[in-house]
């Protein structure tokens, strides 16, 4: 019995530590706000996974107890490995990557973490130490915030936004969400002035960290959550008190939106981010518009794979086929829907959905039960139901990660809790022999042993090398750099996809440097090929690898093979204008201007508010001798304000350059009347006049270059004077 009271306090203290995790960061790893918070996460989840199977041998009263809350969590992680098996790449979802490290392999370890708290966890006072450990942490976390604010640490993502070590303002926000819920839950719980006040404060501090996110989502569910904590609690407690708490919950609420409503112009909103991001939150705000598009994209892709989805981590493949051309505006590559009911859509299909729809609603189930049958009080019921709405609606604008499944599983964790509190405790005997018991004990540490070197030690030596590859290649140690791309590649699954686009891309930026020797050129761009095309035929519906293929290709001089590759890339992702446009570009350069123009325009069109995609079909018009098309084109954008100087000037030096100096004048004259002041545009100008043969435009131009520019004047003279003698200056 000694050693289980042992194995009891060393799970218990586990535990704890794992609400530390949101605190470690790492510069010397690759994503070190990520990567350094998982692998610890991991690691101890795994240690502790080890000790409870042990102490679950030997005392069965430490196995769980069904609820249907319980269900649901094996449920959603039962059709997630359906999902992984039955996907478009189940290497890439059962690992990740360094970026998310979610994957089925993090869902097994939050569904571990879940699995061993209410396992071990008893008690009302197992729980009470718990929150009050991550009260603790989420104080250290704070305090990192609060220097951020004050100016002493940086923000990492270089705005007014906190983020404290959780490295994303949004992450940061849920997180302490969370927290905000759970100091009003013990605020409510506390007998004593002292610990009310106490939880007063931490309530006041959180929200106060909360709002300096700016983080709409979060904010707006922290407020919808408090609207419905204060209608169940003030219409569920008897006492007086409460109701006017609750009462004064939602005034406080309602008159801040009352009063933010009328003065959503005033200088007082404008000048701060939090309340101008509020007040600019609008169907046409080009975020939103962006959330709709790729949510319909999301929808689209389901369509197709309906039951089961695309698997985890797979969202890339489908941001590719189905791309919306109005996404130009945003980030090149999305890996999540940013919105939990379409991720899970996505990646599980409509049985994934289920599931994570089914693990809510068994919470509020169990919430609203217990509390009919008098178990729990309006407290619990009101607090909890009010905390995952809230969270449950932030999470429709973005997506979970570590922090947000440590806490949400937590609390899970303490609602099944509620569920199985007044049920009959097993008996303290295992009815597993001392024999069979000791021999799993075995296979447990040797199991234990096998998954934190595969899962972990290799995969963070990998990490390591990766980055440390990275600093040796900025460093100009080519050679180290190649020893560790190769070596990170070669250790792990976990990241292998990460370390072979940036050998690739190493590889790509050394290729015309002549000053590095040949030999380690040579291959480097050898090894990044054959690892770009390992990766592409892992993973052939993923545009992405074919576009970093192709760019080593073309590096290393086999163009037709690049060709192939980006055509590739172009067919698994055709409307996609970055693609597109490069795709046209490589024609062009090879002299099929026609096929260059004919993309160019297609991109063109996808989306006419898109001018960046109009100026480039333009310079190929140009390359490809389309002069008229190109000028009809030029006119038109003039005519809607769409075009600068600096895109006349462009066009006019291609005219130039194929002699054609009654365009290239015409242009410069445009860009000249856009930026009078602009000297260079004025010689431009008046060299396109000497090469037509307009001697005297040609210094009249660069006499205007002086009057605008007094300090051209001696350069200027020396310009007319060779000139006026016969000489091209």
């Amino acid at each position: 019995m000694q050693l289980n009271r042992f194995l009891v306090t060393a799970i218990k203290i586990g535990l704890g530590a794992v609400l530390f995790v949101p605190l470690f960061v790492s510069d010397s790893m690759f994503f070190p706000f990520i990567t350094a918070k998982n692998f610890p996460f991991r690691i101890i989840v795994e240690i502790l996974a080890a000790l409870w199977i042990i102490l679950a041998l030997r005392d069965q009263s430490y196995f769980p107890k069904r609820s249907w809350l319980f269900i649901s969590v094996a449920a959603l992680l039962g059709v997630i490995a359906l999902a992984t098996v039955f996907g478009v790449d189940v290497s890439r979802s059962f690992w990740s990557n360094y970026e998310r490290m979610e994957g089925l392999l993090g869902q097994l370890h939050i569904f571990a973490y879940f699995l061993i708290l209410i396992s071990v966890f008893k008690t009302e006072k197992d729980w009470w130490r718990f929150f009050h450990i991550s009260f603790l942490a989420s104080l250290l976390v704070g305090g990192y915030a609060l220097l951020q604010l004050a100016g002493t640490l940086q923000i990492h993502q270089g705005s007014t936004r906190i983020d404290a070590t959780l490295g994303n303002a949004t992450y940061f926000a849920v997180y302490l969400l969370f927290h905000v819920f759970l100091a009003l839950y013990y605020f409510l719980k506390a007998p004593e002035r002292a610990w009310k006040v106490a939880y007063a404060a931490l309530f006041l501090f959180e929200v106060f960290l909360l709002y300096q996110t700016a983080t709409r989502g979060a904010i707006l569910g922290f407020i919808g959550g408090i609207i419905i904590f204060g209608l169940l609690y003030g219409f569920l407690s008897k006492e007086k008190t409460a109701r006017i708490f609750a009462l004064g919950a939602i005034s406080v609420i309602i008159l801040a939106a009352l009063g933010f409503y009328l003065a959503r112009d005033s200088q007082l909103v404008q000048g701060n981010e939090t309340l101008r991001r509020l007040r600019n939150i609008s169907l046409a705000d080009d975020t939103t518009q962006s959330r709709f598009y790729i949510w319909n994209m999301s929808f689209q892709a389901f369509k197709e794979r309906p039951i089961l989805g695309w698997g985890p981590e797979n969202f890339t493949v489908i941001f590719s086929k189905y791309f919306d051309p109005r996404m130009w505006k945003q980030e090149p590559w999305f890996d999540r829907a940013h919105n939990a009911v379409f991720d899970w859509l996505v990646a599980g299909g409509v049985l994934g959905l289920a599931a994570y729809l089914s693990v809510f609603g068994s919470a509020f189930y169990i919430l609203f039960k217990k509390y009919r049958e008098r178990k729990i009080l309006e407290t619990e019921l009101s607090v909890f139901a009010a905390l995952l709405a809230g969270f449950f609606f932030q999470n429709l604008f973005v997506f979970d990660q570590l922090t947000s499944y440590v806490m949400l599983f937590a609390v899970l964790g303490y609602i099944h809790y509620f569920a199985v509190a007044e049920s009959s405790p097993a008996k303290n005997i295992s009815r597993i022999s001392i024999g069979a018991s000791q021999v799993y004990s075995a296979a447990a540490l040797i199991a234990l042993l096998s998954t934190l070197y595969f899962f972990n030690v290799k995969p963070l030596i990998a990490n390591f090398s990766l980055i440390s590859a990275l600093e040796s290649a900025n460093a100009g140690r080519f050679e180290e750099a190649q020893k560790l791309f190769r070596r990170s590649i070669d250790l792990s699954p976990l990241g292998k996809r990460e370390a072979r686009e940036q050998y690739a891309h190493f590889s790509s930026l050394i290729a015309s440097h002549s000053e590095i020797p040949e030999a380690v050129r040579a291959s480097a761009l050898n090894e990044s090929i054959a690892e770009m095309k390992a990766l592409t035929d892992a993973s052939p519906r993923d545009s992405r690898g074919y576009l970093f293929l192709g760019s080593v290709l073309s590096a290393a001089g086999q163009r037709a093979e690049a060709i192939a590759a980006f055509e590739k890339a172009l067919e698994l992702s055709p409307k996609k204008q970055q693609i597109i446009f490069l795709v046209a570009q490589v024609y062009a350069e090879g002299g099929r201007y026609e096929e260059a123009v004919g993309l160019a325009k297609m991109g063109a069109e996808l989306d006419p508010t898109y001018t960046d995609a109009a100026h480039n079909l333009i310079t190929l018009q140009i390359v490809a001798g389309k002069n008229e098309d190109a000028l009809r084109g030029i006119r038109d954008l003039r005519a809607r304000n769409l075009v600068s100087a600096d895109n006349l000037k462009s066009w006019a030096s291609i005219f130039a350059s194929r002699k054609n100096y009654v365009a290239a004048i015409d242009l410069y004259k445009q860009a000249v009347e856009l930026a009078p002041t602009d000297i260079q545009m004025r010689i431009n100008l008046a060299a396109s006049y000497y090469e037509s043969g307009q001697l005297n435009l040609a210094i009249s131009e660069i006499q205007k270059a002086i009057a605008v520019g007094p300090s051209f004047k001696a350069q200027g003279e020396e310009f007319i004077r060779q000139l006026s003698s016969g000489k091209k200056p």
